[in-house]
């Protein structure tokens, strides 16, 4: 798998590899159209923060259904605000990371060019507020 921004930092992330960068939860059928990226608020999860009670992930489980020529990504990043472990990166660090790795997924998809619709929940909606570059 490539990195961005260090060999450490894969672009799209694992099960396991704490749930922060790109997940793609749906591909967009045979030829998408469009690209569809969530990114969650404070205390979040990539994808527990769009997951209901009964356990259905809207973006994966209903969105594609509307939807079937979109690709669909969730993007994670560390948003615990309370205890010890809480996050450190600035607003801009995650901004910054963000973008980068976005971009060199749609780079390496060669998708530069296809249209981005987001989705953004509360501190996700500042951050992409502060995204100052293009997104290609």
């Amino acid at each position: 798998m490539s990195t961005i921004l260090s060999p450490s930092k894969p672009i799209i992330s694992t099960p396991g590899a704490y749930d922060f960068g790109l997940k793609e939860l749906f591909p967009g059928g045979k030829s998408p159209t469009v690209d569809i990226v969530a990114i969650h608020g404070l205390d979040g999860h990539r994808e527990a923060s769009f997951t209901a009670d009964n356990g259905i992930l809207w973006l994966r489980d209903l969105l594609p259904e509307a939807l079937p020529s979109a690709r669909i990504l969730t993007y994670g990043y560390d948003a615990r605000t309370h205890g010890e472990n809480r996050a450190r990166q600035t607003m801009y660090d995650v901004a910054v990371d963000f973008v980068a790795r976005l971009s060199a997924f749609r780079i390496r998809t060669r998708t530069e060019d296809r249209p981005l619709i987001f989705i953004a929940h509360s501190f996700g909606g500042i951050i992409l507020k502060n995204v100052s570059n293009p997104i290609r």
